[in-house]
């Protein structure tokens, strides 16, 4: 019993540290190698990924295929700072109605992010599901640093991949986004 509880005391704290670590951009603005590795992602279907809802529900991203709009991905935690910068962008995106805009909190305790969106003067257009410590984040979509950031086909293709905080309403940005739609038609 003890020796299980080590394990998992273990376990815990390596997820904790690989995503802490993760956390925050490098001197030239990405993550480390991050952005490189979630490259690979890039062309597969995210369609058969499930996660959570904040109140324990299973959550299967294909249900997002009903909407027949692209999707922005965000894969993020409360206590990321580059995470937390980012989300008034995603949030206005998400409301202009041209994305479907789905923030996977890691955190340890969906309680906690629920209190703690309530704090929060960001939301409307940002849906808020659950993946406890990164769990399916990081085993079937590469999310070993966050933020990490999918930009998905209407069928959950996926055509970009962003590691570190961006700024998703800018000029730039959006014209990344678009072009990388349109080479998957």
């Amino acid at each position: 019993m003890i020796r299980d509880s080590l394990f998992v005391i273990r376990g815990v704290a390596l997820a904790v540290a690989v995503l802490l670590a993760g956390c925050g951009k490098g001197d030239d603005g990405q993550q480390g190698g991050t952005q490189g590795a979630l490259q690979e992602f890039v062309g597969k279907d995210f369609a058969a990924l499930e996660v959570q809802t904040l109140d324990g529900e299973a959550q299967p991203l294909k249900d997002l295929m009903m909407e027949g709009k692209p999707v922005v991905l965000n894969v993020w935690a409360t206590w990321c700072a580059p995470c937390l910068q980012e989300m008034p962008t995603l949030d206005a995106l998400g409301r202009e109605g041209k994305y479907t805009v789905v923030a996977i909190a890691t955190d340890a305790d969906a309680g906690q992010v629920k209190e703690f969106l309530k704090k929060q003067t960001w939301g409307p257009g940002v849906r808020v599901w659950f993946d406890k410590l990164g769990r399916v984040t990081r085993e079937k979509m590469g999310a070993t640093a966050i933020p990490a950031s999918f930009v998905l086909t209407p069928s959950l293709t996926v055509v970009m991949a962003e590691a570190g905080e961006r700024d998703w309403v800018h000029a730039s940005m959006r014209a990344e986004m678009a072009a990388a739609l349109k080479a998957a038609q």
